[in-house]
C-alpha cells in the first residue's frame, strides 16, 4: 500500500472517530434532565409535541442523513479508485516472495556446526529449513550438473547428467515442469518431491520453485542463419547444428543417451540406429508432437491437438533435417 492510500484510510478512519468524540464530549457536557437524574425509563417520561417531533428534532435528522450520505459518496471513491493500483502491488509483491521463497527452496541448506549459538541459528533458521538441496545436482541458478547415480536394473555406478534449468521453459510449459517436479522421472537421479508422493514439498513449494525458474531464465541459444531454410543445403549437416542446439542437452552431443561410457544423459539413445526401429514418418511425428509425460517435449510450430505449442518451434524442414542427421548416427 502506497503513501496516498495510507492517507486516505487514515482519514477516512480518523475524521469520523474525531467528529463522534466530539459529539460525545458535546453531549456529555449537557446539563442532565430531571427526568434523567431521577432515573425514569424513556417509557414512562412525558413525550415530546408534535410540533417538534416534526420540526427541529425531524429537521436535525435529515441533516445529518444528507451529511452521513455525503461522506459515504466520497469515501467510497476515495477508497476503490485506487484498487486497481493496490492490487497490482499485491500482486507484484507475492510474486516476489514467491521467488525469494523459492531460490531458498531451490538451493542446499547451509550447514551448522554443533557449536552454533541461537542467535548464528536464527539467521540461517529459513534458509534450513526451506532448502532442499535442488542446486547439488541441477547448479547453482539451475546452470546444470551432475550427480552419482546407481542403475537400479545392472547396479552400474554412473554419472548422471541434470540437464539445466535456466531454459526448461524453452522446452516444457508449466504443467509438465509441475508434474516433473511432483512425481520426478522414473529411472533417472530426479526423485519425487512432491509431498503427494512421498516427497517434502508441498504444492505452494512447488510453485514457489517453478516462480523462480521463471526467474533466472536465459534466452534461447538462436539456431545457425543459414540453416534457417535447410532446403537445398547440406540436410545433414543443418541437422547436426539444430541438433547440437536444441536436443544435446538431453540426447547428449552425440545422441549416446544411456548408451556405454559412465556418463548418462536423460534422453534416449539415438546413436548405432537405436531410433531406426522408428520408420522415418513416425520419427518426424515424434520430434514434432513430443511424448507429453515421457519427457520427450515438441518442437514444432503447430503440434497436435491438445500439445502446446513450444516457445521457440522448429519449422518442419528444420525437423526433417534433425532427423536426417539423427538417423546417421
Amino acid at each position: 500500500m502506497d503513501t496516498g492510500q495510507v492517507f486516505v484510510v487514515a482519514l477516512a478512519i480518523i475524521v469520523p472517530a474525531a467528529l463522534l468524540w466530539g459529539v460525545f464530549l458535546a453531549r456529555s457536557g449537557r446539563t442532565k434532565k430531571p427526568s434523567v437524574m431521577l432515573g425514569i425509563p424513556h417509557a414512562m417520561r412525558p413525550a415530546q409535541p408534535d410540533e417538534r417531533l416534526e420540526g427541529p428534532r425531524l429537521e436535525r435528522i435529515m441533516v445529518w442523513g444528507l451529511l452521513a450520505t455525503l461522506a459515504t459518496a466520497v469515501f467510497i471513491p476515495a477508497y476503490w479508485l485506487p484498487e486497481t493500483q493496490r492490487q497490482t502491488s499485491f500482486t507484484e509483491r507475492f510474486a516476489e516472495e514467491a521467488v525469494e521463497r523459492g531460490e531458498l527452496i531451490f538451493s542446499a541448506p547451509p550447514e551448522l556446526p554443533e557449536e552454533t549459538d541461537a542467535q548464528a541459528f536464527k539467521a540461517v533458521e529459513r534458509r534450513i529449513a526451506l532448502g532442499q538441496g535442488c542446486e547439488t545436482c541441477h547448479g547453482a541458478e539451475g546452470v546444470g550438473g551432475s550427480a552419482p547415480f546407481t542403475d537400479p536394473e545392472t547396479g552400474k555406478s554412473v554419472t548422471y547428467t541434470a540437464p539445466p534449468l535456466n531454459n526448461v521453459f524453452q522446452r516444457w510449459d508449466e504443467e509438465v515442469i509441475s508434474f516433473t517436479i511432483e512425481r520426478g522421472r522414473p529411472g533417472t537421479d530426479m526423485p519425487a518431491w512432491g509431498v503427494l508422493y512421498g516427497g517434502p514439498m508441498t504444492e505452494q513449494m512447488v510453485s514457489d520453485v517453478i516462480a523462480y525458474l521463471q526467474s533466472i531464465q536465459i534466452e534461447p541459444e538462436p539456431l545457425p542463419e543459414d540453416c534457417a531454410q535447410p532446403e537445398g543445403k547440406d540436410i545433414v549437416g543443418c541437422g547436426q547444428q539444430i541438433f547440437e542446439a536444441r536436443c544435446a542437452v538431453c540426447h547428449g552431443p552425440e545422441g549416446q543417451g544411456k548408451e556405454e561410457g559412465k556418463v548418462w544423459y536423460q534422453g534416449a539413445a539415438l546413436w548405432k540406429g537405436d531410433v531406426r526401429h522408428l520408420s522415418e514418418s513416425q520419427h518426424i511425428t515424434t520430434v514434432k508432437n513430443g511424448r507429453r509425460y515421457a519427457f520427450m517435449p515438441a518442437f514444432s510450430e503447430a503440434p497436435a491437438q491438445g500439445i502446446p505449442v513450444p516457445p521457440d518451434p522448429l519449422t518442419d524442414p528444420q525437423i526433417e533435417a534433425v532427423v536426417a542427421y539423427e538417423r546417421t548416427l
